[in-house]
């Protein structure tokens, strides 16, 4: 095993829980890791190291913005690309008009004036009489 220093929060599986927990690992905190296991928080796996090692941790830590920790990458294991991979190839464009959002006024430009409302009339709901009444009418 080799000492690692996170370089951002990262949650980490429990060998052996039968129950698939995790444990979280804060920045800048230091963790033992097989070769196997920190293979899964450098890249190809992921597009930024997640981790270094205990040995680098002497000067100041990376900065990363959120965005930069996601997006496409590839599994060391099966060679597939993981991560958001965003619409395919042969996707068709949207309709000419149908990404424009038009505002025409906003709510809050006016107030409610009483009869504005478009409701309908209030109607009661209907009572069901208890199925053994149900039953005895349908039986007659």
């Amino acid at each position: 095993m080799t000492a690692y220093q996170a370089l951002v929060n990262i949650s980490h599986p429990r060998k052996g829980d039968p129950n698939k927990e995790t444990d979280l690992i804060m920045a800048g905190e230091t963790v033992d890791l097989t070769d196997e296991e920190a293979a899964r928080y450098l890249p190809p796996a992921r597009l930024q190291a997640l981790i270094r090692p205990a040995k680098e941790s002497g000067g100041p830590q990376p900065q990363f913005a959120p965005r930069s920790l996601f997006g496409v990458a590839i599994n060391p294991r099966t060679g597939k690309r993981i991560g958001r991979p965003g619409p395919p190839a042969d996707a068709r464009p949207d309709p000419p008009g149908s990404s424009q959002v038009q505002v025409m006024e906003p709510p809050e430009a006016s107030e409610p004036q009483p009869g504005d409302e478009t409701a309908g009339p209030v109607v009661d709901a209907e009572d069901i009489p208890p199925s053994r009444m149900r039953r005895a009418k349908a039986g007659a």
